[in-house]
């Protein structure tokens, strides 16, 4: 199961911060009626990274931007169940959520306590050079 940023739909514009690895940014989520979906914008160290993106369904967060400021995880706009046809109002913020679309392949999130967490490997040498690195 991933996390989701909880944006409180009947308070918008919806402005919240949140840290994520280790940066704080500052989101404001709006609602374009016209359209009928939300969009959002993020500041980093009071810097504007992205304005108004609209929040599709199933599309990642300023995807399109190549600025290394913007939060270095995934954010997707997305029904985890996979029902949800669109992103507008009455289901963006109920069945469809910014998600931090963070999932180990190796399913470590499911409550299988015999999965072992990404990256785990029991007969890893510590050595992580190869023998052309190697100087001796």
């Amino acid at each position: 199961m991933r996390n989701y940023l909880d944006v409180d739909v009947k308070n918008i514009p919806y402005i919240f911060q949140i840290t994520l690895v280790g940066d704080t940014y500052d989101m404001r989520v709006d609602y374009n009626e016209v359209a009928d979906y939300y969009t959002i914008t993020i500041w980093h160290n009071n810097k504007r990274l992205l304005t108004q993106e609209p929040l599709l369904l199933g599309q990642l967060v300023g995807i399109d931007i190549p600025d290394p400021e913007l939060p270095k995880i995934d954010i997707r706009t997305m029904d985890e169940t996979g029902k949800a046809t669109d992103q507008g109002k009455g289901t963006f913020g109920y069945e469809v959520r910014l998600y931090l679309d963070v999932v180990d392949p190796n399913g470590s999130e499911t409550e299988d306590p015999s999965i072992k967490p990404l990256g785990y490997d029991p007969n890893e040498n510590d050595d992580d050079l190869t023998d052309e690195e190697v100087s001796y």
